[in-house]
């Protein structure tokens, strides 16, 4: 690691490591480690009911339910910026103002329920893409956003299902897109793994 470069609070010292429960220093080991745990967990949501009332405390249990078993920061809102590639997520003194503005918003349109499907697809899109943009864990962001958005679907009575996509980079392309303010990527993608 340069002596530039920023040190994260997550991180063990002089790595780019998270911190995590297993006490793993390797990075490689720490990313099949999440894998297999959070695959597990993810299993077990599938299983379940989904949860009735997908406000934002549902929304932080969902991430600390996937990641329980390897990080100690599981359903935490992240405290330091970060970004991937050029893009810059929501500054961390933002993030709880804006988790409850689009949790409000989406209570205002009783969780998309009750709605066409080409409505449905077009504003769980915009609420993706928000979630998105404001990344509001310090890891897992993808992974909670899509399992609140197949809960989300279930009680709104559809079905998504993204293993329905071939490719994940179709799903990061989308929601790179997304985050550049052009949902049609996200919306051609929801429109192919969205079922009655």
């Amino acid at each position: 690691m340069s002596n530039y470069q920023h040190t994260s609070m997550y991180c063990y010292s002089g790595t780019d490591v998270l911190i995590n429960l297993f006490h793993v220093e390797d990075e490689e080991k720490l990313k099949e480690l999440e894998k297999v745990y959070s695959l597990l967990r993810l299993s077990e949501l599938q299983l379940q009911k989904p949860i009735n009332l997908l406000d934002i405390n549902a929304f932080l249990a969902i991430h600390r339910y996937i990641l329980q078993d390897v990080y100690p920061f599981a359903g935490e809102l992240r405290q330091e910026m970060i970004s991937k590639g050029s893009s810059s997520f929501a500054h961390p003194k933002h993030i709880e103002a804006q988790l409850l503005k689009i949790f409000t918003d989406l209570k205002s349109e009783n969780y998309l329920k009750k709605l066409p499907r080409s409505q449905l697809i077009s504003r769980l899109a915009y609420f993706l893409s928000e979630l998105n943009a404001l990344h509001p864990f310090r890891e897992g962001n993808g992974r909670s956003v899509r399992e609140f958005a197949r809960q989300l679907v279930l009680n709104a009575g559809y079905r998504l299902d993204w293993g329905k996509v071939p490719e994940p980079a179709e799903i990061i392309n989308a929601f790179v897109d997304s985050f550049n303010k052009d949902n049609n990527r996200l919306e051609r993608l929801l429109d192919d793994i969205i079922t009655p």
